[in-house]
């Protein structure tokens, strides 16, 4: 699928607006663990334990004006499984690069995928994401960047709040 999203930065009191947009959010908790190869400053695959899935995802990022432009490809294993993923993936010759937590709520307004977290010591963010197919055209992928602009707004986050940093380069910087 080809994700087209924004993070901006934010603050727990933005719930209640995001509440009363979309209904009462629902509890959200995420634990990534990001691997990479030996000596290679970049992620080569990300496992999340999230809502009793562990999903093991590859993803291809490129960032235009409206945001990010994500292509991502993944598969998922049952629940319970985390350590044996992450032991695969040492075994392919990957090793542990950092950890993210997110914790907070998630809303669906239509296509639009909108969560309120607060991630590792970092703060609160925003995230607003609009899956498409991978053979997406141009107007489609323009619609969905308007379109989560748009939610940003009516949420109550301004345009200079958007944050183009990764968390990785957010959490790395950190030390």
């Amino acid at each position: 699928m080809r994700e087209i999203e924004l993070k901006a930065h934010a603050s727990a009191s933005v719930k209640e607006r995001i509440d009363s947009l979309f209904g009462e959010g629902k509890e959200v908790h995420k634990l990534d663990h990001y691997l990479r190869w030996p000596g290679v400053e970049i992620q080569a695959m990300r496992i999340r334990s999230y809502k009793g899935i562990i999903e093991m995802t590859c993803k291809k990022t490129m960032r235009d004006a409206l945001g990010e432009n994500n292509s991502e490809y993944e598969f998922q294993a049952p629940s319970g499984q985390l350590d044996d993923a992450v032991r695969f993936f040492h075994a392919l010759g990957l090793e542990d690069f950092f950890i993210k937590k997110k914790d907070g709520w998630e809303w669906h307004s239509g296509r639009a995928h909108i969560e309120l977290l607060e991630v590792n010591d970092l703060g609160f963010f925003i995230e607003i994401e609009i899956l498409l197919p991978f053979d997406a055209v141009p107007e489609e992928i323009e619609d969905a960047g308007e379109h989560i602009h748009r939610i940003l707004n009516e949420c109550g986050v301004g345009e200079d709040s958007i944050e183009t940093r990764s968390y990785r380069e957010m959490i790395l910087s950190r030390g």
